[in-house]
């Protein structure tokens, strides 16, 4: 799961690089309103696909414990969580 995670990090930078790339290009021929637009598409798209890249300091990216259907998942175990709704 875990090489899952880094591959598809990668691969979503590859292609928002690619993408930054045609928007760069895009503008260069023709500029306009939408060529800019795309422009500042392509550069949040990158740097959100940076945000994403796992942590290198680990061997593992650190999961965040999320409650998902009476289940946690922590650093890939699952728990059973205890939920009760009435008191909402």
């Amino acid at each position: 799961m875990e090489k899952r995670i880094l591959i598809a990090s990668w691969l979503f930078l590859i292609g928002s690089s690619l993408f930054l790339i045609d928007s760069m290009f895009e503008a260069a021929q023709h500029f306009s309103f939408m060529s800019l637009l795309h422009l500042s598409e392509g550069v949040l798209f990158l740097i959100g696909s940076i945000f994403f890249m796992p942590s290198s300091s680990s061997s593992s990216p650190s999961l965040p414990k999320t409650v998902c259907n009476n289940h946690s998942e922590t650093q890939g175990k699952l728990e059973l969580v205890a939920t009760d709704y009435a008191d909402e």
